[in-house]
């Protein structure tokens, strides 16, 4: 009887993993048991930036049964999924609202439901994605403390500063950068329009039509910029921001910067300058919130009084300008317009600035903070620096820090391990290089790319090179370029080197400039919602004793305003540095030996990275101890000939002078010691002398290959180091020296 053909099993979820990756995007496993949801490996970090292989993802599905899920942001092509929860009660009105402003918009996004009720809406954006965000959020009061079950989810109630009990629930979030979802086929979720293996592009114009439109429904808005607290005692004076806030046209201010009013009503529909339609900000309640990340100089997810409003577009930023030409146009009671065009400060307790950098303190209790920031800002270099943090690279001129900083631009634009040892997450770089010619530049990359083995067209459209060698630009200008770049368009800036971009008459050894370049360029991170890197020139002299924050060259504040130092030293081998860094939000990491081969740094373990290179001929220098866990450690084994043997001589002859140099500084090892071992291990036999090449005709120790039958080791006859002047070893520690 004939075999019967073997007729394979279904296993749809397999197929649509295969798909889907085929489609460019990151698929990985998922458990989905009754409240249980998470991701079916032990780690899926190194997954948000590279997808998994198809041997991998049939490893992982050959089984019938379990989940799938899908990964957000640059890994996946910018991916992003709009997640309506607590049944999906506010899809309905954000499809109203996004398809009033762009017809036909929703209809070719994929929609499918999940198995609480609610809709996730999936997309890829031509612009990067930001990490999740909560969009529209509602409050609901409670009577005490006892938990309040909404939907399927139970939720703990909190005091507020009023003392009542409540609740907040979160309507709409997205998963984006750094998060991921569960999908179809999972069981539960169903495809309900489009094809999640092949989600659409949105426009950065469209993606904050979504967005917007979605914290248009917020129920629970943010602190609003500029916004006054109320005054309650009686004839009190109002200030001319107040005065403003109550009665000043902000529709009109608007129109007058470009911004056009696209629905009215009462919740007013506002498109930023440069577009004719669609909605970048709402005006309700004399409050303008502003969703787009392209209408600087407003920032996206916040509300701005119409002060705030009118300081930002008309006097920069400067509240104290603002509130003083206010009060010369009548703003505010006399005795107030008077105060403030006399130079009083308008921002004294009577008007609270919130969420500027210009604000009156924003104290935030404990539970506030930890509501409001429940986790740490994403990596961009695990282990080194985080989303919006600054790190400085320091070493001295010519050591090959522009040729690390390529290196480095090319890991995090591919996701790929930085010199193989710091994992990077995805996305587009911008190098401002004020050294080199642009035509270095274009040689330098492409070399550096080949000997990672990383093709070009994985990377040359996500790295963006500016040469301002012959039209430098300081600090100061760098605020307004960087005005015309869009937040979230870079993950990652480098400037090198940072002592050109010095303001005009700034001096690098004073703490007020070196401050204020800092706090520059924390306000520019914040903005763009990217990482800076500084690479630093060094102090002048011997870096091996110095620490890692104290190598940078300039005043003090540039140590302790950033949030990585990265130096490189002179390792005492030719060719090799030591790479060390002091960190803010991670672990200290442990230093490294890079070897350089032309064009790159390559991480050396085989060397010891404590032996750093000293400007004083044949010395050493250790690199300073970490601080580490106190631990009980047991005393060191007592040196004699045999362990002496076995430590420092091989089967290649030593000349002294190299024994001297690997002994010194060893605990518990004179050199006095040393030879008296030398000399007893040669009459045992362990090491024999041996003629070795060169002028003179030097001689040396190596092992014996098979020590001579009946040898014993023999007492240590050095005693301990006290005991060197009585010791009777002189005749063994001569011979040594004549062997020399």
């Amino acid at each position: 009887m004939e075999d019967q053909p073997t007729v394979p099993v279904p296993n749809p979820l397999l197929e649509e993993a295969l798909a889907c990756a085929g489609t460019g995007l990151c698929v990985l496993p998922a458990v989905r048991t009754g409240d249980e949801k998470r991701v079916a490996l032990a780690s899926w970090k190194p997954f948000q930036s590279r997808r998994p292989s198809e041997d991998e993802i049939r490893s992982w599905f050959a089984a019938d049964g379990g989940a799938m899920c899908l990964v957000c942001g640059a890994v996946s092509g910018n991916l992003e999924m709009i997640d309506f929860d607590l049944g999906g009660e506010a899809f309905d009105a954000w499809r109203h609202a996004v398809e009033a402003a762009a017809p036909g918009l929703v209809a070719k996004l994929v929609v499918e439901s999940t198995p609480s009720g609610g809709r996730h809406v999936v997309y890829r954006s031509m612009s990067a994605v930001s990490g999740n965000l909560k969009l529209a959020q509602r409050r609901i009061e409670a009577d005490g403390p006892e938990p309040i079950v909404v939907g399927a989810k139970s939720y703990v109630p909190r005091q507020d500063a009023s003392g009542a009990w409540a609740i907040t629930v979160t309507m709409i979030e997205t998963r984006g950068e750094g998060g991921l979802f569960l999908c179809a086929p999972s069981e539960g979720y169903v495809v309900l329009q489009g094809d999640l293996r092949n989600p659409p592009v949105v426009t950065a114009d469209e993606r904050d039509l979504l967005l917007g439109s979605a914290w248009a429904l917020n129920e629970v808005p943010e602190p609003v910029v500029g916004r006054s607290e109320p005054t309650h005692s009686t004839g009190a004076a109002v200030r001319p921001g107040d005065d403003f806030n109550r009665r000043g046209d902000v529709g009109e201010l608007l129109g007058r910067h470009g911004w056009c009013r696209v629905r009215g009503g009462e919740n007013e529909h506002w498109c930023r300058p440069g577009k004719s339609s669609g909605t970048s900000a709402t005006l309700k309640d004399r409050v303008f919130y502003v969703f787009s990340s392209n209408a600087a100089p407003f920032e996206p997810q916040k509300g701005y009084s119409p002060f705030a409003v009118y300081a930002l577009l008309e006097h920069g930023g400067d509240f104290s300008a603002a509130a003083s030409r206010l009060a010369a146009e009548g703003y505010g009671t006399p005795a107030e317009r008077r105060t403030v065009s006399h130079g009083a400060s308008p921002t004294s307790p009577a008007l609270r600035l919130v969420g500027h950098e210009r604000d009156q303190p924003m104290i935030l209790t404990v539970r506030h903070l930890r509501d409001r920031y429940p986790k740490m800002r994403n990596p961009v270099i695990h282990g080194l620096l985080r989303e919006g943090e600054t790190m400085n690279v320091i070493a001295s001129p010519k050591t090959g820090k522009s040729w690390l900083t390529i290196d480095l631009a090319i890991a995090v634009a591919t996701g790929e391990l930085w010199l193989g040892t710091f994992e990077t997450v995805a996305g587009d770089v911008l190098i401002i290089d004020n050294e080199l010619h642009c035509e270095t530049s274009a040689d330098r990359i492409p070399r550096v790319a080949e000997a990672r083995g990383i093709p070009l067209e994985r990377f040359q459209d996500r790295i963006g090179i500016d040469n301002l060698r012959g039209r430098l630009k300081s600090i100061d200008d760098l605020v307004e370029y960087f005005a015309s770049i869009e937040p979230g368009r870079y993950r990652l800036i480098i400037l090198d080197a940072f002592y050109r971009f010095m303001p005009a008459g700034g001096d690098e050894n004073d703490n007020g400039t070196m401050a204020r370049i800092y706090n520059t360029i924390d306000a520019i991170a914040k903005r763009l919602r990217a990482s800076f890197v500084l690479i630093h020139h060094s102090t002048k002299g011997s870096q091996s004793g110095k620490s890692v924050t104290d190598m940078g060259a300039g005043a003090g504040a540039q140590s302790r305003a950033t949030d990585t130092h990265l130096v490189l030293r002179p390792h005492e081998e030719n060719g090799v540095v030591v790479l060390e860094a002091a960190v803010r939000s991670f672990p200290p990491p442990e230093p490294v030996c890079l070897r350089w081969k032309f064009p790159v740094w390559n991480v050396d373990r085989m060397l010891d990275p404590g032996l750093l290179k000293s400007d004083r001929r044949g010395q050493r220098r250790l690199a300073a101890p970490r601080e580490r866990e106190p631990r009980e450690v047991e005393p060191p084994e007592p040196w004699d000939a045999e362990r002496f043997v076995e430590a420092f001589i091989g089967d290649e002859p030593l000349a002294i002078p190299e024994l001297q140099e690997m002994t010194t500084g060893v605990s518990g090892l004179s050199w006095r010691r040393a030879k008296g071992f030398i000399c007893t291990a040669e009459r045992l036999g362990l090491v024999e002398r041996v003629k070795m090449r060169g002028r003179g005709g030097p001689v040396g120790f190596r092992r014996t290959a098979e020590p001579q039958a009946g040898a014993a080791t023999e007492p240590d006859p050095m005693g301990t180091e006290a005991d060197d002047a009585t010791s009777g070893d002189a005749e063994e520690g001569t011979q040594v020296e004549d062997a020399a």
